[in-house]
């Protein structure tokens, strides 16, 4: 997968005369250049204004976003430190330094650690054997009794791994999918159904753009991310532009509004809850309130799935 900014060589520059004392202990040694630590600072720089991290405009601004001096004042760091940090000649900041960054450009707690996630580098790839995810019986037998409720599991790169008849209804019969498009990323982007069934598209599609990167991040050697992410590349745009704003989501809960074929608009809230095990699958549950029309929806698609 390719970076999103140009590698830069790496720089043994040492810090100017009068470095702060945080800064000299975030000198490392000279390791491989970080250009997703540079492309993310640069992309959050961007898209802060003055007004919303306390500043006051001043001057005619090219642009919209901060300029690096005021994320350096803002973050307690000198200026030439924070530019070699964008261009990704500084590596390995301490973690002071990444706190700093993080409260002064008002990252969430995502974005705050990926921030820390990014300047620690990749980790070593395994050397052992890794099984496939495996969905335990019990979170299917849970699946199965969740009649009324569209429920599935998928793992962190949005493999879907096990689904109810529910959530066959409601999005699309997944077992008629061939295993590598059984994605919630490939759905929203290569199949032309998802565009009809959310009402919201754009917003589906973002989330699992953002939902992805922050599990190829997480686990940079895992092929199937690799793969996901260079066949998205390849064969769309929207894919591109959200991959490139370089945000990152962990589970969450949230809402959809969807045009179903057969029942019309639905309004569902959807929770996340992470299984326990080493592969970090998620359950995700999506409910309606209680004899809202999307409850008789769904009850009544419950009620015909059992009498046939």
């Amino acid at each position: 997968m390719a970076p999103p900014v140009p590698s830069v060589p790496p720089s043994r520059t040492t810090p100017p005369t009068g470095t702060a004392p945080r800064e000299r202990a975030a000198e490392t040694d000279p390791a491989a250049p970080l250009p997703d630590l540079a492309h993310f600072l640069r992309s959050r720089r961007a898209r802060r204004t003055p007004e919303s991290v306390g500043l006051a405009r001043t001057g005619t601004r090219r642009l919209s976003g901060l300029r690096r001096a005021e994320v350096a004042a803002l973050a307690g760091i000198s200026p030439e430190y924070y530019t070699r940090l964008e261009q990704g000649r500084q590596r390995r900041p301490s973690t002071e330094v990444l706190d700093a960054l993080a409260r002064a450009l008002h990252l969430d707690e995502d974005a705050r650690r990926h921030l820390h996630r990014l300047a620690a580098g990749p980790p070593r790839p395994l050397t052992e054997a890794v099984e496939p995810p495996l969905v335990p019986a019990a979170t299917r037998r849970l699946l199965d009794a969740l009649a009324e409720w569209p429920a599935y599991v998928v793992s962190p790169v949005r493999d879907i791994l096990a689904w109810n008849a529910a959530a066959s209804w409601l999005i699309t019969d997944f077992a008629e999918l061939p295993a590598e498009q059984r994605n919630f990323a490939w759905f929203a982007f290569r199949d032309p159904r998802a565009r009809r069934l959310y009402a919201d598209w754009p917003a589906v599609a973002r989330g699992n753009a953002h939902r992805l990167r922050d599990a190829v991040a997480d686990n940079p050697h895992d092929p199937r991310g690799s793969r996901l992410v260079a066949e998205l590349t390849t064969h769309g745009d929207r894919f591109v532009e959200f991959w490139g704003e370089h945000e990152v989501r962990g589970p969450t809960t949230g809402h959809k509004e969807l045009h179903h074929p057969a029942a019309g608009p639905l309004s569902l809230d959807y929770t996340v809850y992470v299984l326990p095990g080493p592969h970090a699958l998620e359950l995700v549950v999506m409910t309606a309130a209680e004899d809202s029309p999307t409850h008789r929806a769904l009850r009544h698609a419950a009620h015909g799935r059992a009498v046939r």
